[in-house]
């Protein structure tokens, strides 16, 4: 009889998890109540329990494919320029127009777009007004301005101290 009721009141002073394969672990309480005072209060209410099969990565992985399509997006002006990008860049008509003649030669613009952005730069100042509706006149170190490189501290920071 002894032993029994020294196997209970063993019982009541520890707390025993099972885990999924079945193997069962035996912790002190007082210990775990000293270590983790709210863990252990959660753990005696006993309101309701959530058993956790895994972790859901989803979250994770849209945020970084959102990421690498904005690192993407950030390169598309730097990548693929386009006929407005190249006329930004002019302060007369006729570069302009040799800018579109050779978009055009090489399929990179359509034939309504061409013919559309010709006549809007022949128009009496059309091309200043194109241009600034565009964003402004692109001028030297626009690019550096805009897509500022990103440095690596730690390898300029060995090459500054040679």
């Amino acid at each position: 009889m002894k032993m029994e009721e020294q196997k209970k009141s063993d019982l009541k002073k520890n707390l025993i998890v099972t885990d999924e394969d079945g193997l069962k672990i035996a912790y002190d309480k007082m210990e775990l109540k000293r270590q983790f005072p709210q863990l252990m209060r959660e753990l005696s209410e006993k309101k309701k329990s959530l058993k956790i099969k895994g972790v859901d990565y989803e979250i994770e992985q849209a945020k970084e494919e959102l990421k690498a399509s904005q690192d993407t997006n950030y390169c598309e002006d730097l990548l693929n320029p386009g006929a407005i990008d190249f006329i930004r860049r002019c302060t007369d008509k006729e570069d302009a127009l040799e800018i579109l003649d050779y978009l055009i030669e090489r399929n990179e613009l359509t034939v309504q777009d061409y013919n559309a952005l010709k006549n809007r730069i022949k128009e009496e100042g059309g091309l200043e007004k194109l241009i600034t509706e565009c964003g402004g006149l692109k001028t030297p170190g626009y690019y550096e301005r805009k897509f500022p490189r990103k440095i690596n501290i730690l390898n300029n920071k060995n090459e500054n101290l040679d």
